[in-house]
């Protein structure tokens, strides 16, 4: 095909190749030498102090993910223990019943059961009051206090009276009882809602 041009052609061909590749040493080999070569240590300082930066500003924000993950996790474990239920005199109504069922496991009576009021405790989360009046002995008061507090859902004691009865011939005690049932008053916010807008 060469043999085909003319010497003029020829030669213009060549010094069109010499051209391109005098062109590609030059801005990918000599002029990237010299730019290193120029460089003041000063300079190169510089950069690898802004990489370790950047490098550290990496590894702290893999970091606070890490934990806001494991916050995230811890949370909802904790939130596990919450009624389900979404207002409060459901949520009345749920511990009364979790309640129940625990004393009547235990072998114990409830004498009467009635709601108190509901406690604010900030950042969405509610605790529902209520009190118990429960006739057992001793043990039995001590095992359902024990199992009370290894229960899944967050049932808190605030309140304990007890008062021996005259004359029974099985030793009951009355026992009232002031118990807190921990709510979520306020619905979590869904990841996509809380981040900022673009």
């Amino acid at each position: 095909m060469l043999k085909k041009l003319s010497r003029r052609d020829r030669i213009a061909l060549g010094i069109g190749l010499g051209a391109a590749a005098l062109f590609l040493l030059l801005n990918f080999g000599l002029l990237p030498l010299l730019d290193q070569l120029h460089a003041s240590p000063e300079a190169i300082q510089q950069s690898e102090v802004e990489l370790r930066r950047e490098k550290r500003l990496v590894a702290d924000a893999q970091l606070e993910n890490a934990r806001l993950s494991a916050a995230r996790d811890h949370l909802k474990a904790l939130e596990a223990g919450l009624l389900e239920s979404p207002s409060p005199s459901l949520a009345n109504a749920e511990w009364q019943r979790l309640v129940s069922q625990l004393a009547d496991s235990k072998g114990i009576a409830i004498g009467s059961s009635e709601f108190l009021r509901v406690q604010d405790l900030g950042s969405g989360y509610s605790l529902v009051l209520g009190r118990l009046q429960l006739f057992c002995r001793l043990d039995q008061l001590v095992d359902f206090l024990a199992t009370l507090a290894a229960f899944p859902k967050l049932l808190t004691v605030t309140g304990l009276t007890v008062f021996s009865s005259q004359g029974d011939a099985q030793r009951r005690l009355t026992v009232q009882l002031t118990l807190g049932a921990a709510i979520r008053t306020v619905k979590p916010a869904k990841p996509d809602e809380t981040a900022a807008p673009h």
